[in-house]
């Protein structure tokens, strides 16, 4: 129980902080309606969950007695009209919305008027007080009010479910796809809500008493389910955000792994360096910044590795290359090794003083037409150029 009152407060937080996160995107577009559709969404379901707390509920209950599961149920409902406007006010024309949202209103209207006038019988006959202990079986007035409730919220996540997932199809923004299929999970988990309570429900009139609380599974999809959509409607706006941090991460990783290639040719050749390297912490964590620091990094690696084409030899990357295919490599690791035994004995040809045998030998490259391709080939030269042992063993060239 502690469990389940501790996740039931800590998701309507979340969702009550949506709703102030949500209410700064509402102040600087206050004419789309597609934004209030979406926070009035967000409202809704959130003040329906805090209503649901043990505590709330029945201090409402004391302030006016019976008010607070109505009251719920038409936040709850009034969630769901609202996340239908949204997503017909972002896809349709601003006349074909207003008639679509026009019939769904009518539907939410006559909704509320039937739990409305089967609730008011239900507390005067005290049919209600059997449904908040759960006795269904001596609560038939509430049973059918709870049907009304659950066949509406059904309908609902069902057509969200649909156009989420209609529309994602066409979505040009991949975080927009991807936001879309979200929802649309999101709201088909959620319509296993109305599924188990009228499962559970028509199980008791049949004289059958499932061992298990019908609340507390019945709350946790309607609660992962909303959840899942909360988060697919944030994820066009999270998401480049999400997406910049990612590459910041992919950008240091491989700024990190040419490390070991980078300060082996810039020790040789030290004028090819223009400016101090990266630090973390130092120089700002903005993408672009990063992506100059790599993209200069590469530069100066292939200026060192030209440099050092008077030092390397034929012979020996050849002689690399065999060791190579004899070792089982595939064909494009064998260049990747060979690349590196070749930086490698040129280096330490360089320290000893020794030219190469064939200067002007400039060997094809994969490397690539943009900066990941570069990169991405240059990180499989610096692991081997740190791990090979076809690289380790590669013998100093002899001069002739």
């Amino acid at each position: 129980m502690l469990v389940d009152f501790s996740l039931h407060v800590a998701t309507s937080v979340v969702f009550l902080v949506l709703v102030a996160y949500k209410f700064v995107d509402l102040v600087r577009k206050p004419t789309n309606p597609a934004m209030w559709g979406l926070w009035s969404a967000t409202a809704g379901f959130g003040l329906g969950l805090a209503i649901g707390i043990d505590p709330v509920f029945k201090a409402m209950d004391r302030v006016v007695p019976a008010s607070p599961w109505w009251l719920q149920h038409v936040l709850l409902c009034g969630s769901g009209l609202a996340l239908q406007a949204f997503f017909l006010y972002s896809i349709e024309e601003r006349p074909v919305a207003h008639r679509r949202v026009r019939r769904w209103a009518v539907v939410y209207l006559a909704g509320q008027v039937a739990i409305t006038a089967v609730y008011v019988p239900a507390v005067l006959s005290g049919d209600f007080a059997a449904l908040l202990r759960h006795d269904f079986a001596h609560a038939p007035l509430s049973a059918v009010m709870n049907l009304v409730f659950v066949a509406y919220v059904g309908l609902v996540m069902w057509t969200v479910a649909r156009m989420s997932w209609t529309w994602s199809k066409i979505a040009d923004r991949v975080w927009l796809r991807r936001g879309l299929r979200l929802i649309a999970v999101g709201a088909a988990i959620s319509t296993l809500f109305p599924v188990h309570k009228v499962g559970y429900v028509s199980a008791v009139f049949l004289g059958h008493s499932p061992p298990w609380s019908e609340f507390q599974v019945s709350f946790y999809p309607a609660l992962a389910g909303m959840t899942l959509v909360g988060a697919g409607s944030m994820l066009p706006k999270w998401g480049p955000w999400l997406s910049a941090v990612r590459q910041w991460v992919l950008h240091y990783r491989s700024y990190r792994r040419l490390d070991p290639l980078w300060t082996a040719l810039v020790d040789a050749f030290p004028e090819v360096r223009l400016e101090e390297p990266y630090r973390f912490g130092r120089d700002g964590y903005r993408l672009d910044d990063l992506r100059y620091f790599l993209y200069r990094r590469v530069i100066e690696i292939w200026d060192a590795r030209r440099a050092l084409r008077q030092f390397t030899s034929r012979a020996r990357r050849e002689s690399a290359e065999s060791a190579a295919r004899a070792a089982g490599l595939a064909a494009d690791d064998v260049t990747v090794v060979a690349e590196a035994a070749s930086i490698a004995d040129g280096l330490r040809a360089r320290v000893h003083g020794r030219d190469g045998d064939d200067a002007d030998y400039a060997p094809r490259l994969p490397g690539g037409s943009d900066l990941a391709a570069e990169v991405a080939w240059l990180e499989r030269v610096a692991a081997a150029f740190g791990r090979s042992e076809i690289v380790r063993n590669t013998p100093v060239m002899e001069t002739t």
